[in-house]
């Protein structure tokens, strides 16, 4: 390894001119690549809107049918692998969280012999998928440095609480 001398904030390599500080020693934000995360921008956002059908709860009569979690499974599917590949920004952490979601999705949808499409799918089912669903969101935004997470890695951003219970009426 060559020898750098250090000069006002820049490291200078003999011959080969002189670099920032900030190039010698990789980005400060934890070693997130500006250009790469700014590339991710578009794609997450695509990612993160197309999560909107499997919200923290279910409105009453809204839940969804095996036949819907099939339909959002491919609706993920064709972002990973679609014409603009969003699946290849992922950082490993989001890309585990995704296919965990992919696979809480198959496992929800998939009937018992002679189960119908269009039956409902398990209240267990349904806390699975929108658990990894929330938890993907999460650690999108942090991957975008928008949840400002710790800068100690080992350390997440708390999960949203959960929304507050009905009350009985009367």
């Amino acid at each position: 390894m060559r020898e750098a001398t250090r000069w006002e904030g820049r490291f200078l390599f003999p011959g080969d001119g002189s670099i920032s500080a900030r190039q010698f020693l990789g980005p400060a934000d934890g070693g997130v690549d500006a250009t790469l995360r700014d590339r991710r921008l578009e794609p997450y956002q695509r990612l993160f809107h197309i999560s909107r059908c499997l919200p923290r709860y279910w409105a009453d009569g809204e839940e969804p049918t095996r036949a819907d979690l099939r339909r959002f499974r491919e609706s993920f599917h064709d972002w990973y692998f679609g014409e603009e590949a969003g699946g290849m920004y992922l950082t490993p952490d989001s890309k585990a969280l995704y296919l965990e979601l992919q696979n809480a999705l198959f496992d929800a949808f998939s009937a018992e012999p002679g189960e119908p499409a269009d039956a409902p799918v398990s209240a267990e089912s349904s806390a699975a998928v929108r658990r990894c669903a929330s938890a993907l969101r999460h650690q999108l935004v942090e991957d975008m440095g928008a949840a400002q997470p710790p800068r100690m890695r080992w350390v997440r951003v708390g999960q949203t609480e959960p929304p507050p219970r009905a009350r009985p009426a009367g």
